[in-house]
């Protein structure tokens, strides 16, 4: 189920990522989403005030909607997921990442920043309007 929500996000970039910060809640646009083993992963940089968040307390939520607002479409209009993000530092990961994303590489380069690549865990709901709320909910992890 892992890659319908997949496909989703990333035929609906930007999505938004929401994070707590010493009980605050922090919410940024992301663009890089990879399936891989039938999981959801998400990278950012280590640098950033995002990892630091996730490394403190792992509950996320990411929405996204459809720009079309096609209230039709059975995958729905927009999409909440709610769960954990688990940082995982297999180096193979990055390069996967590169594949996914060759930009990833002029971002991050060996003598830079790092990426933290991690996967999701929880449950992912799709909604639509037209059908009264909530159209599917799948588990992810």
């Amino acid at each position: 189920m892992s890659k319908e929500v997949f496909d989703f996000l990333a035929a609906n970039r930007p999505f938004y990522l929401a994070t707590v910060d010493d009980g605050v809640p922090k919410v940024r646009p992301m663009g890089f989403v990879m399936l891989h083993e039938d999981r959801l992963w998400l990278g950012m940089g280590s640098q950033k005030n995002v990892f630091r968040q996730i490394k403190a307390n792992p509950k996320i939520e990411i929405a996204a909607t459809n720009p079309e607002g096609q209230a039709t479409s059975p995958e729905g209009q927009w999409i909440r997921i709610s769960g954990t993000l688990t940082f995982d530092e297999r180096p193979e990961l990055f390069a996967l990442a590169v594949e996914v994303m060759p930009m990833l590489k002029d971002i991050y380069p060996g003598d830079g920043p790092k990426m933290a690549i991690g996967w999701v865990a929880g449950e992912a709901s799709f909604f639509n309007a037209a059908s009264g709320g909530v159209v599917k909910t799948v588990k992810l992890g």
